[in-house]
């Protein structure tokens, strides 16, 4: 949006919020000056006349603010004060005290019908806001990982599927690569967990810098990690995969010689269905580990049969 129209929309909202405050205002008012100013006397009783104003009362409490609120029930007020000590509307003719009563009875009822349900309407409205703001936070913490803040397991399941059916809708290719922290073991065994937390949320840190918006980042089970690339090309996948791989290992001091095997495969080039290209990646990271670690390998159809559970008696190298 240009400066021009920002500047219209900015003013717009305040002139829109006060012709609806006028719209109730305007008739409120006129309405009980017209009672009070002995206007209709001739044609209706004034007194029963006086609870007319209650609806609009009643409506502007529950549709304006407490500064609107309170400042539409104070001209109310003084205009029935106004014309009271005037001697005219419903309350002068009777004796001075009772006409008293009635006035205050009358400003009582306006007043607290006002204010009361206003604030009644208000700490519901906030309290339907905190609902609302805890509700989003504990969908937020069900589908993110609370040591590295990164999507979990659960939201990759469900983003995947619906991301490669948007994919095979559009013709596009999705990436996926996972990724293994190669010896990670070893920093829990001799710096403790607290360490082994430390490197997993750098790492963690590492990975948003290296994708893009579009992309998606999850801590997929311990020293694992998932990245999903929509519209990305093989080649685009693994340029970023060996970005990362390098990256990792230019911080080999600060992430205490862990290094990262990556496994690389793409929709729907290598796989078709979300569990099929998972562990396609899986089998590319696991040739990764076999020929060394610390390196990226794309999964190739030919070299082994992916099957949905790694087999018992190879198991990945960990130090």
């Amino acid at each position: 949006m240009d400066p021009a129209g920002r500047k219209k929309q900015s003013i717009s909202g305040p002139l829109y919020y006060a012709g609806r405050v006028l719209l109730i205002a305007l008739p409120m008012l006129a309405l009980t000056y017209a009672i009070f100013s002995d206007a209709l006397a001739p044609y209706l009783p004034s007194l029963p006349l006086t609870f007319a104003v209650l609806p609009f009362v009643i409506w502007t409490a529950l549709r304006f603010g407490q500064r609107e609120v309170t400042a539409l029930n104070a001209l109310v007020c003084i205009i029935a004060v106004w014309h009271t000590i005037a001697g005219h509307g419903p309350f002068a003719s009777a004796p001075f005290s009772t006409s008293l009563l009635l006035l205050l009875a009358f400003m009582g009822t306006v007043v607290s019908t006002g204010l009361v349900l206003n604030t009644v309407v208000g700490e519901r409205s906030r309290a339907s806001e905190a609902l609302a703001q805890a509700l989003k936070i504990l969908k937020e913490e069900a589908i993110r990982d609370p040591l590295t803040d990164l999507y979990n397991r659960r939201f990759l399941r469900d983003y995947i599927a619906r991301e490669l059916l948007r994919a095979a809708r559009e013709g596009i290719r999705v990436a996926v690569i996972m990724i293994d922290l190669d010896r990670f073991k070893r920093v829990n065994d001799t710096a403790g967990h607290a360490a082994g937390d430390f490197v997993l949320t750098e790492i963690a840190t590492l990975l948003k810098r290296h994708i893009r918006g579009t992309d998606i980042a999850c801590r997929y089970g311990g020293e694992e990690f998932m990245l999903v690339l929509p519209n990305a090309t093989l080649q685009s996948a693994r340029v970023r995969a060996e970005a990362i791989c390098s990256a990792i290992r230019e911080e080999g001091v600060q992430f205490m010689g862990v290094t990262a095997s990556l496994g690389v495969a793409i929709f729907p080039d290598h796989a078709a269905e979300p569990e099929s290209l998972l562990r396609a990646a899986d089998k590319a990271l696991y040739d990764a580990k076999g020929r060394g670690r610390n390196q990226v390998r794309i999964f190739a159809r030919g070299t082994a049969k992916i099957s949905s559970l790694r087999s018992k008696t190879s198991k990945r190298a960990r130090a």
